[in-house]
């Protein structure tokens, strides 16, 4: 398991692995978007979110100048404390170049401390944690749509370019480049401190950034659009960020239990595609492939989730049931349902209503399924979804029905679908 995930492995201390990551490439990619996110939350928290576009340009340029200095000259000591010196020593010279030289130093959050012994002092290991933290509650404020949340986190906490965002999103690069100027315009305008929220408005805010960080991990996990069935990146760092939250004094046992669904599922990301990277679905999977460490990394994370109970705490349950399981067939279906039952009281969601569905067919209840299945299909929810279509087709399987699971599926293949679900539906139809 690569490095993001294995950031995870200190539940208690939240001190980062120093584990190698599984190539030169992987090791360089991994020092620059975790130094960019340090370098960018500590400069916008000296110098403020309205320099938020200089900062991100001075920290790339420090990047490429440590890239081409590391080339011929070989890594310094200490690589971490040459960009930011780097860095640092750029953000200083441009603003001295500029008439707000004067204002921008006026400005400073801590007026007793010179902007450079600010820097110096926020850039130390411990007080890292501290910027990131604020600057993902900046990212995830609720001035700021959800995709324009998610974006930003991306841009500005991960290291992300535009055009990775886009692949990642699925979305159009000039739309995700107009998306992040506007939000950070608009936090600029609103005059957004970069501060941790008061205890009154902590629950909120916090909702907005466990939501923000689940959806990027989802996103990763299983990508909505496109033919790559997996971002591994996005949810690593998604991974990482709630790691980050879940050791502050602001996470809570909602945070936790996030966390701990995170690891439960990506336990299961090496076996979820094959040697072509095709998705193979959890009933073909491997399960000596699962990453058992990680899953007594979740099981912790859950024990310190404890209750209150939140969706996240019942999704991350479900995980846990399924990565504790031998086989589908050994597989405690009847806790899944209970657990679907649950998170229905909570949310009327069609996906758990869909879920809970496929649960009740695989313990044996195919047409009290089928019941439920039909209803969604009457509904109009979830009716043009393809994922109803392979449900369906899934409990007409499991009713020995291969006919009906076969129009199913042919049905589904007529739905808006991603490149890689249409492949998978294909081989499923071949299969049958």
């Amino acid at each position: 398991m690569s490095d993001g995930f294995q950031n995870a492995n200190q539940p208690s201390n939240g001190t980062e692995s120093t584990d190698s990551p599984e190539s030169a490439d992987s090791l360089v990619e991994h020092f620059f978007r975790h130094e960019h996110a340090n370098l960018v939350s500590v400069l916008s928290r000296v110098f403020g979110l309205a320099r938020l576009e200089l900062i991100e340009e001075t920290v790339q340029a420090a990047m490429l100048q440590a890239m081409n200095s590391w080339k011929q000259n070989g890594l310094p000591k200490n690589p971490a404390a040459w960009i930011h010196r780097v860095a640092k020593n750029r953000i200083l010279d441009e603003l001295r170049r500029e008439e707000v030289f004067r204002r921008a130093m006026a400005e400073v959050v801590v007026p007793s401390e010179s902007p450079e012994q600010l820097v110096d002092h926020w850039l130390e290991e411990a007080e890292l944690p501290d910027s990131l933290l604020r600057m993902i509650f900046v990212c995830c404020h609720p001035v700021l749509d959800r995709q324009s949340q998610i974006a930003l986190t991306l841009k500005v906490l991960c290291g992300f370019g535009v055009h990775e965002i886009a692949r990642g999103l699925l979305l159009n690069p000039e739309n995700v480049k107009k998306r992040i100027q506007r939000a950070k315009q608009k936090l600029a305008r609103e005059s957004i401190a970069i501060e941790l929220p008061a205890a009154s408005e902590l629950q909120e805010r916090l909702s907005a950034v466990h939501d923000t960080l689940y959806l990027m991990f989802n996103e990763g996990y299983s990508t909505s659009r496109g033919s790559d069935p997996i971002r591994d990146d996005l949810c690593e760092e998604s991974a990482r960020l709630c790691h980050l939250l879940c050791n502050s004094e602001l996470g809570s046992r909602t945070s936790f239990a996030l966390l701990a669904l995170m690891l439960y599922h990506g336990s299961r990301l090496e076996s979820r595609k094959d040697e072509d990277g095709e998705t193979v679905l959890l009933e073909d999977q491997d399960r000596a492939k699962w990453d058992r460490n990680l899953i007594l990394i979740a099981d912790r994370w859950m024990q310190r989730a404890g209750l209150p109970e939140s969706r996240f705490h019942l999704e991350a349950a479900i995980a846990m049931l399924h990565c504790r399981a031998q086989s589908v067939e050994a597989t405690d279906w009847n806790a899944i349902v209970s657990l679907y039952d649950r998170l229905l009281e909570l949310h009327a969601s069609p996906v758990y209503r869909l879920n809970r569905a496929i649960a009740l067919a695989q313990r044996g209840d195919e047409a009290e399924a089928m019941r439920e299945l039909s209803w969604l299909d009457q509904s109009n929810q979830i009716r043009e979804s393809f994922l109803l279509d392979c449900a369906i087709a899934k409990v007409h399987e499991l009713a020995g029905e291969k006919t009906a699971a076969v129009d199913r599926l042919l049905l589904a293949l007529s739905r808006d679908v991603a490149d890689h679900e249409r492949e998978l539906i294909k081989r499923k139809i071949a299969a049958l």
